[in-house]
């Protein structure tokens, strides 16, 4: 069921990379073809939508206006398509997910799979992210559901289901602080530092812990990947910081040693499942997002390491 308009794919593209070339590549169409719909449609609206400028178009005022409609239109129809899913019983649909990569293997195959047994003829969409696209995706309707750590209030999201996981530090078994019971922030950062990159939940709730005590952060390595974070510490590179799920199968096999550390925020960390605020979801989202929260119980009360 398309019922999206050339002119509003073509719009949205143009407004969201605020390139005409950029938006052609990403519709796989002429330059030429995406200036003529653009041209067609501020000829309708009676308004020019974009300046032009020597790299790239500008917005105008007009355009963010028409963006909004054009994102609601669209949310509209993903309710409607929802509803009349409702009428197959929940023989078809489709499935929107952005995530932090540390809870892709743990949380959210283990959900697909489970509900892909339930329920076979829906579809998923997975996007690994940094936390910033995700609400991103969010905002714009472009995404479903996104799983985060430690989101921060917003008031454009609302929040499913919460999964408490403490942010920790991370190490090899043979490192020195492998056998501590517990440490405080200032022990560890004068270590050698794996850290995730600043769009990501994990390195805002360091930053502001670290920027609270007026302590000193000097990492040897920012990534935007788990992998490379666990890699980091596994081969003795030195301390990563991460909260439990992400590692379970590191520190389940002693490949790593997960080491509380005695930081107020980063004890009352989670994981969050949140949706658009407001948004009426479609059935087979809904009944995604209930069997996330069930994943999210099981995974809070039994699946840690002993």
């Amino acid at each position: 069921m398309q019922l999206e308009s050339t002119l509003s794919r073509y719009f949205r593209e143009v407004y969201r990379l605020k390139s005409i070339r950029h938006a052609s590549s990403s519709l796989n169409v002429a330059p030429s073809a995406v200036s003529r719909q653009i041209s067609r449609l501020e000829q309708m609206v009676g308004v020019p939508l974009f300046e032009r400028l020597p790299r790239g178009v500008a917005p105008t005022e007009a355009a963010d206006t028409l963006a909004r409609f054009s994102r609601n239109f669209l949310l509209d129809v993903e309710r409607l398509r929802g509803e009349i899913d409702s009428l197959r019983g929940l023989q078809r649909g489709h499935i929107r997910i952005m995530a932090n990569e540390g809870l892709v293997d743990y949380l959210l195959t283990r959900t697909v799979v489970s509900f892909h047994k339930r329920f076979p003829g829906i579809t998923y969409e997975l996007e690994v992210a940094g936390t910033s696209a995700i609400t991103r995706s969010l905002h714009d309707g472009t995404g479903d559901i996104g799983l985060v750590f430690n989101a921060e209030a917003d008031e454009l999201l609302s929040f499913a289901a919460h999964i408490h996981d403490p942010l920790c530090a991370v190490v090899a078994p043979g490192h020195p602080l492998a056998r501590a019971p517990s440490l405080d922030l200032s022990e560890v950062v004068g270590h050698t530092l794996a850290v995730p990159e600043k769009t990501f939940g994990i390195r805002r709730l360091i930053d502001s812990a670290v920027s609270a005590r007026r302590l000193h952060l000097s990492p040897t390595l920012e990534t935007n990947s788990i992998a490379a974070l666990k890699g980091f510490a596994r081969y003795g590179g030195g301390v990563t910081f991460l909260p439990t799920l992400p590692t379970l199968q590191e520190l389940e096999s002693c490949a790593l040693v997960s080491i509380p550390i005695v930081e107020d925020s980063f004890q009352r960390a989670s994981h969050d499942v949140c949706v658009m605020a407001g948004r009426r979801l479609p059935l087979a989202v809904s009944a995604f997002v209930d069997m996330l929260k069930v994943e999210a119980d099981r995974a809070s009360a039994s699946d840690r390491p002993h």
